[in-house]
């Protein structure tokens, strides 16, 4: 399932991907590092790969090289450094589909959108994003099938909120350590007090949250 962008966007889009409007499309914008960014940023996000260039990309020429030195300096995420490559996007694959394609990975690597940074909580015209191939769809077992995952999926949907709220209740900023750019050490939250500090456990300390809630939902 792939955006549908406005005649404005579409020639936006273009000589930054070889097309606006198809599932497989290669990403030649001309920075190397806003591509290896811009996976980076994609795998984390419920939004598609054009949509976040044109939000977050377009009209910030330092957004590439600004989101590397964060997420690698407060991550330490060695698969962003890796990104500096050929990159093909594919989008709209089913987990199936996936495991498919990246068990063929010789000299390839792969990067996708991780369960445990983006919450599968949204409908696509009118259903939860479940694999819905003919297969199983024109079968006699649809109708089970779909109530099922339907299920499963509302199910998820509606413990997100208190999970995230609990997950912050038995876990809170206040319980971890940072990063101080004044000692060079460790810190507790409450004692960090440069503001890019603060600012950089809290995007931390969120983005964690997120990552246990989505860990325990799954």
């Amino acid at each position: 399932m792939t955006d549908e962008f406005t005649s404005t966007e579409r020639n936006q889009l273009k000589g930054h991907f070889s097309n606006p409007d198809k599932a497989v499309f290669a990403i030649i914008t001309p920075s190397q590092v806003d591509r290896g960014a811009l996976m980076s940023r994609y795998s984390r996000s419920s939004n598609s790969m054009r949509r976040i260039f044109l939000d977050e990309f377009l009209t910030n020429p330092n957004r590439g090289e600004r989101f590397y030195e964060r997420v690698l300096s407060e991550y330490g995420d060695d698969s962003v450094a890796e990104l500096g490559l050929v990159q093909i996007g594919v989008e709209g694959l089913s987990n199936i589909a996936i495991q498919t394609v990246e068990d063929r990975r010789l000299g390839l690597s792969f990067l996708e959108k991780s369960s445990r940074y983006v919450f599968w909580d949204k409908k696509i015209d009118g259903h939860f994003a479940y694999y819905k191939g003919k297969d199983v769809m024109e079968s006699r077992h649809e109708k089970a099938y779909t109530s099922s995952c339907e299920l499963s999926f509302e199910t998820y949907s509606k413990l997100t909120a208190p999970m995230l709220k609990y997950m912050e209740e038995v876990t809170p900023i206040e319980s971890h350590t940072f990063f101080d750019s004044e000692s060079n050490t460790e810190k507790p939250f409450s004692q960090l007090t440069q503001s890019q500090d603060v600012q950089a456990a809290q995007r931390i300390y969120k983005g964690t949250l997120k990552a246990r809630t989505s860990d325990a939902l799954r």
